[in-house]
Order: structure tokens, then sequence, then C-alpha cells
């Protein structure tokens, strides 16, 4: 039985090997279809047909489209604000203005704190709620501002206690806390 397999088998082999080699001549048609292959290149583009330009012509059309451009253009608005007067500005360290900000009230619940800054800023003052963590557990401050003017938001504060009945405390603004404002 193992000479019969042994025939088998190598009888398979010429009978694939035959086939490797005559059945793609079969189906891959003629040889002179295989081997030639015209390509039909276009005429390219004919150079110096068109009008010749100086630089000195182009120049001039570059200069009066400019002129165009610039009419078409607002004029420039200067800014006449005299800034060297900066009352009530104090400088920090590093030479940067001190921000102000009010404390307004401070509340364990998200939601009311997110009410009581909706309801100021319908009074028309800018505020934000800040996430603050302290000993007692986690807090959220509502405030108002921040403003250079340190006098100008005592004022707004006076105003919100008197409309509101709000006490409030002045506290320094810092950039640093913006991290842990709650959207909105």
């Amino acid at each position: 039985m193992e000479t019969k397999l042994k025939y088998r088998m190598v009888g398979i082999l010429v009978l694939t090997a035959l086939a490797v080699i005559f059945i793609p001549m079969i189906f891959s048609g003629s040889e002179h279809d295989r081997d030639t292959y015209l390509a039909e290149i276009p005429k390219g583009p004919g150079f110096g047909q068109g009008r010749r330009v100086s630089v000195i012509d182009l120049q001039a059309e570059m200069r009066a489209r400019e002129r165009e451009s610039a009419a078409r253009m607002p004029l420039d608005k200067i800014d006449q604000t005299d800034y060297t007067d900066q009352s009530g500005q104090i400088l920090d360290q590093n030479g940067l203005p001190i921000g102000w900000s009010l404390q307004v009230a401070s509340f364990r619940d998200q939601d009311n704190a997110v009410k009581l800054r909706a309801s100021i800023r319908l009074l028309g003052h800018g505020s934000y709620v800040l996430r603050s963590l302290t000993n007692e557990g986690l807090f959220f401050q509502v405030l108002v501002g921040p403003s250079l003017d340190r006098n100008a938001l005592l004022k707004v504060g006076q105003q919100l206690s008197a409309e509101m009945d709000l006490s409030v405390q002045i506290v320094r603004y810092r950039v640093e806390d913006d991290s842990n404002q709650v959207g909105g």
C-alpha cells in the first residue's frame, strides 16, 4: 500500500506542475496581445502663445489693485483713551494688577449656588461659582467679578446687599482658582 500511495503523490505533483505551466497560457490570451501596448500621449501646451507682459506692466497693475483694495478698507480708528490714570489698581510682586471678587454666599448644594449665580446674572453682574474643599467638606462659593477696581466692586456689593439681602465679602481673585469653576 505504501508504493501505491507514493505513485499517487508523484502523479498529483506532476499534474499540478503541468497545470501551473499551461493554465496561464490558456487564459491570458495571445502573446502578441500581452507584448504590445500603445500609449497615446497628448501633445503638451504650446509655450509663448499668450501675450507678452513686462515686469513694469505687472508692477503697475499690482499698484492699481492695491489702491482699489486700500480704498475699500475701513479707516483705522485711533484709541484716544488715556490709560495712565490707573487709580484703584494695586500691583503684586510680579508687577501684575491685583483682581478682586465679591464672595456673596457659600452652599453645600451645587444647585443652590447655580441658582443664585443665575439670579445675580439677571441683575447684570458677572458671577461665577467655585468648588472649595474645606475641613467641613465640599462647598460651592458664589462670587461676583472679577474686577481690577476694588472701589467699583464694593459699590456693586452694596447694591447686591440692598437688593438681595446678602452679606458680601471682598476677596482676592486668583486665576489659578479658575480650574475649580463650575461650568455655566
